[in-house]
């Protein structure tokens, strides 16, 4: 189950469903905003919701491949000797 999620979010990443699926939400919401039709707003609400998570995913994906290790012990001065 795990291996699927994974096949399929990486699809939707190769395929920028989450730039899809927040316009689409946003043309549905105008949409029900229009015609006033509340559950048309309510359905596409989803859509923009599952974009912008998917992009936020996306985000911090990227932020932890790009974090670059730091070598505490050269950057910190050693510490004072205790002198008796």
């Amino acid at each position: 189950m795990l291996d699927k999620i994974k096949k399929y979010y990486k699809l939707a990443k190769q395929k920028d469903v989450d730039g899809y699926l927040i316009k689409l939400g946003v043309l549905g919401v105008i949409i029900g905003i229009v015609f006033s039709i509340p559950i048309v707003k309510e359905i596409f609400v989803w859509f923009i919701l599952f974009g912008i998570c998917i992009k936020l995913y996306n985000f911090t994906e990227k932020i932890e491949h790009n974090i670059v290790p730091y070598d505490f012990n050269r950057i910190l001065p050693p510490p004072p000797k205790k002198e008796e």
